[in-house]
């Protein structure tokens, strides 16, 4: 070739790939990089053949017809995805089109065509369009490879070269001056006579194509004018089957490499081994480094590599395999991979494709890839899993080492038997039944089966049979992938078995959790209800079936519930609150008391995911405990009767106040008792408790022990002495007998409880103190105060919170619980066992008036267990004359009652009290007089009686007179 050709192309790659082709072979090739550069050059640089990009911006279809009006034919590269370019081409005016990929014989052989059509058009032109022009026109018809017919006007054949004689089937003597359609099959005559007609009557160029016999021809009608009339017209008709069945061989080529290269697990990467430049990646390589195929395309190595500068140099020194680089993730994430390379050229470029394996989560490949392989085989021969290929007649066309190495047989050996014996027969018409219905559709096919390994070992294996399909979507061949999965279907099977059994623990859990009087309320982090038991219904405002996922603030009563209050505290702080008691006010259960535990829920990831709450009804138990420690008393005092229960919450009160407390009472009630009550149960029982007997001091020796002393302050006084007051600083001062202190005294002790200030004696230095005052006196200090004894403003100094103790006689209840835990005491003090206090003796101590009062208890008791040896305490373990004292002394009068007693209600009952023999027998007639006079009321009966009730109850009982 000496022509020159004109490329516009707005790929430089592909520009410059024509280029360089059509400039070995000798052309002029003249570069246009847009659509008016080559509208120019086509006018006056000569160009014989223009090689046009379609893609190019402005008016392809409009520069092409121009071209062919300058006699300058056209090759347009054309989209891939563009339908029938043939007859868009031709109705443009071009001469050809071409697609990617481009191929240097297919350049080659369009550019030789368009130069010799150039040729035939510019003599046609230069001699005037006439048929008749001798011998050079004929020569330079001889010379085009087309069939080339001239005609005149009225359409008869003037001029036709040896191709066109040939096609036609007759000589230029024979044919030559006859009809031109007269000279064609029907089938080509009819479709040329309307092609003939539309040329014409447009007098434009026309293009058709037809089959005949297996070729496809291609015919061009061109008008030939003189000019303004039409004076004939030139037939160019071309076989283009050679080029079509290479188009279609090529584009089968690239599906078939397409479906392994896009289906390969591993990435695909071609490069410019020049630069470096990534010119193609299958879409592993895309999902393995996180780019778009464009943004990948327009990267290199060094892009991809950490160690660019390493992977540089191995793309350019021809390695074949690398076996360790790290390369980088879109996000900057390293990973190691294998790499395996194969270099070659493409289209006059040196390439290099690579196969990268990312082995983060798989061991290294532990066998090189052997030089010269398939590229097939490069993909698939060191996958671990069992990949073969097959015929659709079944028989075996490839299988890779690791389904030699299950089934123990030779790679080589296998290959031509049949894939489907290895199947069950179910399976084996499954597959034949899919191999004939696979396509585009269902190109997919997958089974799971059981085999035998080469060891005899039964495997499962998972097949995964892919079609592989030609450009008709017909079936080549079958790529069967098989994946043991022997594990999966132990570790399914394990999970099923799991499975049941979490259900049989979740229905178990469901029926505990139902049966559970407890009411249970789980919520989520957000306290929003997850479940709830039917115990919980009563504690919410809703059905049960209405509370999940509603907030548990709208569900209660209000929002200061101490219910949400402990659950809110527990997903704050994500601690467990234990034991928190409450009162709530339920509509259908009114006030009871609950115990609230509440549990935080962790997840998997061990945080906080919520709460479980568990309410517990201990109504009951808070009266039984609340009966029990009635029964059992208070801080070491016993007794249960109701003056003493009221004493106790009196008690109660009074403890955590610091202000003074006058406790009276009888002799023998517990008034130091009391005292220490007060102050071990205060805020001051880490403090001492100092106690003071004004009683047996004198007046000179109280002030002193009260207020201390300093040194020579009065004779005998060698040394600095603490005081009571000094000594119970920050605790509790118990001032017993305070009604028999000196009017002196109590003239100091008011300034002291007035202003908590006090002076030592012989001493001017003022000191404060922080002591909390307890007083104590048998004495009635409202007579002292009428008497003048006692000054009034300390009475009423003192008086601020009295607690009046009854005398035992007024709590006869208490006597039974008095005299066990004497019997305790003296128990373990004696090292006896003390059972019980006789009947007898009961109905005895039951009707004394005991004057000493619990301490005359304790004494008698005290003399009792001395002469027992163990078990009930009998009459004849008591002192004889206290025996006949306590018999004889009957409840004392009114007049003969302490100050605490005297009231109109307790003289109208002494008074009124039924006067009874104690020496007497107590039979049945005098039980039931004595009833009759009590009015039934069985515990005053008993007292009358002289006899303990329960003695009472169990004579009522064998007379059979309970009721």
């Amino acid at each position: 070739m000496s022509s020159t050709i004109l490329v516009a192309m707005s790929d430089a790659a592909i520009h410059t790939l024509i280029h360089d082709i059509l400039s070995r072979r000798g052309c002029r090739v003249l570069s246009a990089s847009s659509l008016e550069e080559a509208e120019n050059m086509t006018g006056t640089t000569g160009a014989e053949v223009a090689f046009v990009d379609m893609s190019l911006d402005g008016d392809v279809a409009g520069f092409i017809y121009r071209c062919r009006s300058r006699n300058i034919p056209v090759v347009a590269l054309v989209d891939s995805h563009l339908e029938h370019p043939s007859d868009y081409i031709a109705d443009i005016g071009g001469m050809a089109h071409m697609k990617m990929p481009l191929t240097r014989d297919l350049i080659e052989s369009l550019a030789r065509q368009g130069i010799e059509m150039h040729r035939c058009w510019k003599a046609l032109s230069d001699n005037g369009a006439c048929p008749h022009s001798g011998l050079q026109m004929q020569e330079v018809l001889e010379a085009v490879d087309d069939a080339v017919f001239l005609l005149d006007a009225d359409m008869y054949l003037s001029v036709a070269n040896d191709v066109g004689l040939r096609q036609i089937g007759g000589d230029s003597d024979n044919v030559v001056g006859r009809p031109y359609l007269s000279l064609l099959p029907r089938p080509s005559a009819k479709l040329l006579r309307e092609t003939l007609e539309q040329v014409k009557a447009s007098g434009k160029e026309r293009r058709v194509e037809e089959f005949v016999n297996g070729h496809v021809y291609s015919t061009t009608v061109r008008p030939v004018f003189e000019g303004a009339v039409l004076s004939g017209m030139v037939v160019v008709t071309r076989d283009h089957s050679a080029q079509r069945r290479s188009e279609e061989g090529l584009a089968e080529s690239e599906k078939r490499y397409r479906s392994v290269y896009d289906a390969a697990r591993d990435a695909i990467i071609m490069f410019d081994r020049a630069d470096g430049s990534i010119l193609d990646c299958n879409v592993a390589a895309r999902r393995l480094y996180g780019y778009s195929e464009e943004a990948m395309l327009e990267m290199s190595i060094a892009d991809l590599s950490g160690e660019p500068e390493r992977s540089m140099d191995v793309i350019r020194s021809g390695t074949g395999r690398v076996p360790l680089q790290y390369h980088v993730r879109k996000g900057g994430a390293q990973f190691p991979v294998e790499m395996s390379m194969s270099h070659f050229m493409n289209n006059d470029r040196d390439v290099c494709t690579a196969y990268i394996r990312d082995i983060s989560q798989h061991k290294m490949v532990q066998e090189a890839l052997q030089e010269g392989a398939r590229l097939y085989r490069a993909v698939v021969e060191d996958q671990t899993e069992l990949i073969c290929r097959y015929a659709p007649d079944g028989l075996l066309t490839f299988v890779n080492g690791a389904y030699a190495r299950f089934f123990g047989v030779d790679e080589d050996e296998i290959i031509g038997h049949e894939f489907f014996p290895e199947l069950a027969e179910q399976e084996r018409r499954d597959l034949r039944h899919w191999v004939r219905q696979a396509g585009p559709a269902e190109p997919v096919f997958d089974r799971e089966q059981q085999v035998l390994r080469s060891d005899g070992e039964p495997r499962w294996l998972l097949w995964t049979n892919r079609a592989i399909l030609n450009n008709r979507g017909e079936v080549q061949e079958v790529q069967a992938v098989g994946r043991d999965v022997t594990e999966r279907r132990e570790a399914e099977r394990a999970l099923s078995v799991a499975t049941e059994e979490k259900e049989r623990y979740r229905r178990n859990l469901e029926a505990t959790f139902r049966s559970i009087p407890d009411a249970i309320i789980s919520v989520d982090s957000q306290c929003r209800v997850i479940a709830t038991n039917s115990a919980a219904s009563p504690f919410l405002v809703l059905e049960r079936a209405k509370v999940r996922g509603k907030a548990m603030e709208d569900l209660v009563a209000d929002s200061g519930n101490p219910c949400l209050t402990v659950v809110k505290q527990v997903l704050t702080s994500g601690k467990p609150v234990r034991g928190y008691e409450a009162k709530l006010d339920l509509p259908s259960l009114g006030e009871r008391m609950v115990e609230l535990n509440c549990t935080p829920l962790i997840d998997p990831d061990k945080e906080h995911s919520g709460a479980v709450l568990v309410i517990r009804d201990v109504s009951r138990i808070v009266d039984l405990e609340k009966r029990l420690h009635e029964r059992h008393g208070f801080r070491g005092i016993i007794g249960r009767s109701s003056r003493m229960q009221d004493m106790y919450k009196l008690l109660e009160q009074l403890s955590s106040l610091e202000s003074t407390v006058l406790i009276l009472g009888e002799s023998g009630t517990g008034k130091e008792l009391v005292a220490e009550a007060l102050h071990y149960g205060g805020p001051r029982a880490s403090a001492s408790m100092i106690k003071v007997n004004c009683s047996a001091l004198s007046e000179s020796l109280l002030e002193s022990e009260l207020f201390g002393h300093v040194r020579g302050a009065f004779t005998g006084a060698v040394r600095d002495k603490v005081g009571r007051i000094q000594a119970a600083q920050g605790g509790s001062l118990f001032l017993d007998e305070i009604g028999d202190i000196s009017p002196l005294i109590q003239l100091k002790l008011l300034r002291f409880l007035e202003q908590k200030e006090y002076e030592r004696v012989g001493e001017s230095k003022t000191h404060s103190a922080d002591v909390r005052i307890i007083a104590a006196t048998n004495v009635d200090l409202m007579q002292a105060v009428k008497q003048g004894t006692f000054r009034e403003d300390l009475y009423y100094r003192l008086n601020v919170m009295p607690v009046a103790l009854p005398p035992l006689r007024e709590r006869q209840a208490d006597i039974p619980l008095l005299a066990d835990h004497f019997l305790e005491v003296f128990s373990r003090q004696f090292k006896k066992t003390f059972s019980k206090v006789s009947d007898e003796v009961m109905d005895i101590f039951m009707s004394y008036g005991w004057p000493g009062n619990v301490r005359e208890l304790r004494h008698i008791l005290e003399h009792a267990c001395i002469l027992c040896p163990g078990g009930a305490i009998e009459l004849r373990h008591m002192r004889r004359d206290l025996v006949e004292q306590m018999r004889m002394s009957a409840y004392p009068t009114a007049a003969n009652l302490p100050f605490a007693e005297r009231d109109e209600g307790m003289i109208a009952m002494r008074e009124q009290s039924i006067p009874i023999n104690h020496n007497r027998k107590v039979g049945r007639e005098v039980v039931l007089e004595v009833l009759n006079q009590c009015g039934g009321n069985k515990a005053r009966a008993a007292r009358e009686l002289g006899i303990h009730r329960a003695t009472l109850y169990r004579k009522l009982k064998r007379w059979g007179l309970e009721e």
